[in-house]
Formats: structure tokens, C-alpha cells, sequence
């Protein structure tokens, strides 16, 4: 194995193990996941992260942990892009303003090589209900904890894509509406702001599955074109 496998193996053990103790710690904990791709992509053009994964599901009724009493490193992702899998999903709305920024050529290039993860990795109904949880805050710096560990340590992408305000705001990463945005409305609000930390672009845009007015139309267009000349 070289230092980027070695590191991200050793990563996912702590990950998963963490994980586990903190989905046990009470009957009902929430199950969790991290990537909705591979993650064996080093230094990829694009890593993608959202909040946390939606739904109710219960860690103890995972597949995983009814066959063996656990999620393991193997348990933590996918061996593709969910993004593009699930293209034609009804029941998937995050993804489809994303691959319409992405849609062919260069940019669909770009976005099938990504890696997509969650900054917090236990799912719930909304970001509420994560809060509540009996040991919530102990989940949150955990995760941030590791998901900050594995970008900037571990992953080390070319940029960042931040779907949504939750996950900067989590990992404390501040925007500036007058100085970091690089893309408008018609109208003046921001479609994309972007800050360079450790000599990474991190790009936030609107939740795609929360902010139609965003991510629809015209305002589509407008971020199709921008990401489409800057990853020419």
C-alpha cells in the first residue's frame, strides 16, 4: 500500500469503530454511513459534501450489524457514484440539479470522478433531529473532526463543492457574501461563493434539493456555465 492508502485505511477503521460506539451507546441509535462514492480517489478534481444522510434508519436493523454485529471499513460508501447510478431515481432529488451542472463532456468527467461524503455521517429525518439525539453533540465533533482529517490529511482534492449552509457552518468554514461570492442572480443574490483554504477552492452553492429558485432554470444555466469554464 502507498501513504495515501495506508492513511485512509487506517482512517475508515477509526471511522467505522467510532461510528459504532456512538450508534450503540442507546437502543435506537441512528445508522450512518460517509461517502456516496468511492473514496480511494486521491487528490480527485472535485470532493462534493453535504450535511448528513436523510432518513430514519436504526443502526441495529442495518444489514451490516444484523450479519455481524457492526459496520466495518467496507461499510462506509459505495464502489460508485450514487449521483450518476441514480440518475433516473424519482424518489432522488439531490442529485439531478447536480448533474445538470455537470451534464456531458469535460464536466460530466469531472463530476463522475468525484468523491461525494457527508460531513456528518449518522442519518436522520433533518438536521433537527440530529441535534436531539442523546449524544448529538458528541456525533457532531467526532465527525467534523474526521471528515476535516480526511480532507486536508488524507484526501487532499484539487476542490470542494459544499452542497447546502450546514456543512461549512459545521466545519466553521465562514463565507463572506461581499468577498467570496463570484456568481449572481439577475437579481443580485448569490448561485456561488468561493474561499481557498490550505490552497483548496472550496465552492458553496444553495442546497440542489432544498433552494428550487437556485437551482432551476436560468440560475441553473448561470452555475452550468461558470463550472463548465473553470474546469475547461
Amino acid at each position: 500500500m502507498n501513504d495515501f492508502e495506508l492513511k485512509r485505511e487506517k482512517w475508515l477503521k477509526e471511522v467505522a469503530e467510532g461510528c459504532h460506539e456512538l450508534a450503540t451507546e442507546f437502543p435506537d441509535g441512528p445508522d450512518f454511513y460517509v461517502f456516496q462514492s468511492r473514496s480511494d480517489l486521491y487528490s480527485p478534481e472535485l470532493l462534493i459534501i453535504g450535511a448528513n444522510p436523510g432518513g430514519a434508519g436504526k443502526y441495529r436493523d442495518s444489514e451490516p450489524f444484523k450479519n455481524k454485529g457492526c459496520r466495518d471499513l467496507n461499510d462506509l460508501g459505495y464502489n460508485s457514484n450514487q449521483y450518476i447510478d441514480e440518475e433516473f431515481n424519482k424518489n432522488w432529488h439531490i442529485n439531478k440539479p447536480i448533474l445538470k451542472m455537470f451534464p456531458e463532456g469535460r464536466l460530466r468527467n469531472v463530476l463522475s470522478e468525484s468523491v461525494i461524503m457527508n460531513a456528518i455521517y449518522f442519518n436522520t429525518g433533518d438536521v433537527k433531529a440530529l441535534k436531539s439525539l442523546e449524544n448529538g453533540k458528541e456525533m457532531f465533533k467526532f465527525c467534523i473532526d474526521k471528515t476535516r482529517e480526511f480532507i486536508y490529511e488524507i484526501l487532499k482534492p484539487k476542490n470542494v463543492l459544499l452542497l447546502g449552509m450546514d456543512a461549512p457552518k459545521w466545519m466553521k468554514i465562514n463565507f463572506n457574501k461581499e468577498e467570496d461570492t463570484i456568481l449572481e442572480t439577475p437579481d443580485n443574490l448569490f448561485l456561488i461563493q468561493s474561499k481557498y483554504i490550505n490552497e483548496i477552492n472550496h465552492f458553496l452553492v444553495h442546497h440542489p434539493s432544498m433552494n428550487q429558485k437556485f437551482n432551476s432554470g436560468l440560475n441553473l444555466d448561470l452555475k452550468m456555465n461558470y463550472f463548465k469554464e473553470y474546469f475547461k
